[in-house]
């Protein structure tokens, strides 16, 4: 774990040097302030950000008095939850894999391009951290740690009920003898079921924490599905229309390209027979927000399909990983200095 320490430590570095902002301020843009606004004021409309990890921002700020408490919490609760994810990261790996492996996948997830939303003030750390923890303990048959684990996940991020066919696989496959040991499972659903009763209550509507995602002015579907291939050629229509000196295109380029990348990703980890379960989780939490109409967010959503990264170390060509290793930390420092000063990029 030496290793893993040494080089988030480095990372973490780098990435605040290369900001250029010493206020701390500038990592909780955009999706951050909302989180320290439900942190120390509850729900008011806030309700498409699901609760735990706003919770644990205002549990490690309690003791606490002083100005910024609420954001140098969400900092912390951030940078602790993406070094143990790290910690279980390299460790799951190293149990199918090479410590070779293991250690390149860390790397390239270190240098994904929007990275730095791992240790920013949102879920994305905490969301990995669960996720992985919940798969650790279903390789170790330990089926209630699992489901507890994907209980907590159901209620950091939407697409964390994809948790639990994921584990009803991983289940089937170790357990055919013992079905009885399934029940546990069943207590997934329950946070984010408690939640949906939380928006009845709250705002007359159950489903109030989905169709507010519809409020963003995003173009992002809610009550229907749009098929991707329709979106890719929604993009494929701006890039041809908007002018490349514009913020826009840059962003819209962006989108698409992770899009592509990542379909081909996963798909490379099926013909690679990555664990099914972890495809299965990976395919469900790409694909609904791919089939929302929008590719809006995607840059940063995909950062927690961590199976993508373990199929970067496992592709052998020499020159896309030198292109990689040489084309996306140029990306990451970019596209943080923008989010540092305010613009949108994932």
């Amino acid at each position: 774990m030496k290793f893993v320490f040494s080089v988030f430590l480095i990372w973490r570095l780098l990435l605040f040097i290369s900001t250029g902002e010493f206020s701390l301020s500038s990592w909780a843009n955009f999706d951050g302030i909302h989180y320290l606004s439900i942190a120390a004021n509850g729900y008011t409309f806030d309700g498409r950000f699901l609760p735990l990890y706003p919770y644990l921002i205002k549990i490690f700020s309690t003791p606490f008095n002083f100005p910024d408490m609420y954001l140098y919490s969400g900092l912390f609760v951030s940078n602790i939850s993406f070094l143990l994810s790290l910690m279980l990261f390299y460790k799951l790996v190293k149990e199918d894999y090479s410590e070779k492996v293991a250690k390149e996948s860390l790397i390239w997830m270190l240098i994904f391009p929007t990275s730095f939303f791992f240790v920013s003030v949102y879920s994305e750390s905490l969301f990995l951290f669960l996720t992985l923890l919940s798969f650790y303990f279903a390789q170790k048959s330990k089926w209630v740690f699992a489901s507890i684990a994907g209980f907590f996940l159901g209620i950091t991020r939407l697409t964390g009920m994809f948790i639990l066919p994921s584990l009803i696989y991983e289940f089937l496959k170790k357990e055919k003898s013992n079905p009885l040991k399934i029940f546990p499972l069943f207590l997934i659903p329950a946070g984010l079921i408690s939640f949906a009763v939380f928006c009845f209550y709250k705002w007359g509507d159950a489903l109030y924490f989905i169709k507010a995602h519809g409020d963003l002015g995003n173009s992002r579907s809610v009550d229907s599905v749009v098929f991707p291939l329709q979106t890719v050629y929604r993009y494929s229509k701006i890039l041809f229309t908007v002018p490349p000196g514009q913020f826009e295109y840059w962003i819209a380029l962006l989108e698409l390209s992770v899009f592509i990348a990542v379909s081909f990703l996963i798909y490379l980890g099926w013909k690679k027979k990555l664990n099914p379960s972890w495809l299965i989780f990976s395919l469900l939490t790409f694909l609904l927000p791919s089939f929302s109409g929008t590719f809006s967010g995607l840059p940063r959503y995909v950062i927690t399909i961590f199976p993508i990264f373990i199929v970067l170390a496992l592709i052998k060509n020499r020159l896309f990983k030198i292109s990689y290793g040489l084309i996306s930390p140029v990306l990451l420092l970019l596209l943080l200095v923008l989010f540092s000063r305010g613009y949108f990029v994932a």
